[in-house]
């Protein structure tokens, strides 16, 4: 396809008028074409677009929870709803990485808080998590 854009202008004659409109022609057929790629490349790469869909309205329903977040909120629900973020890595049998990131995750979608207690740090249950 590129080589037929290419081509195109050479296949006309070169004594005649429509030699020079063939260049007016495919200049503005590549220049709309070079336009509508870098506006669609602005709005994918649009920083609103992105905050918008990734944010959750405060009026709509959270999220469903994922396998590991469901026993995260039921392992927080049997002990009242709040222990020691290691206990609750040693009960999930989740490595250190792994908790924390489900855990970070949890908090920032409002499900869990953090609190650092110390050299450690206590995990609740929101009250709207449970």
């Amino acid at each position: 396809m590129l080589l037929l854009l290419i081509a195109v202008p050479f296949t006309f004659e070169y004594g005649t008028s429509g030699y020079f409109a063939s260049y007016v022609i495919y200049s503005l057929f590549l220049a709309s074409v070079g336009i509508i790629i870098g506006v669609s490349l602005m709005w994918l790469n649009d920083p609103r677009r992105e905050q918008t869909t990734a944010r959750q309205e405060p009026g709509k329903p959270a999220r469903m929870l994922s396998g590991d977040q469901q026993s995260v909120v039921g392992i927080l629900s049997e002990r009242n709803g709040s222990m020691w973020q290691a206990e609750l890595v040693r009960e999930t049998g989740f490595t250190d990485s792994k908790a924390s990131r489900l855990l970070s995750r949890m908090e920032s979608e409002g499900h869990i808080r953090r609190i650092r207690d110390g050299m450690g740090k206590r995990v609740e249950l929101v009250e709207d998590g449970r």
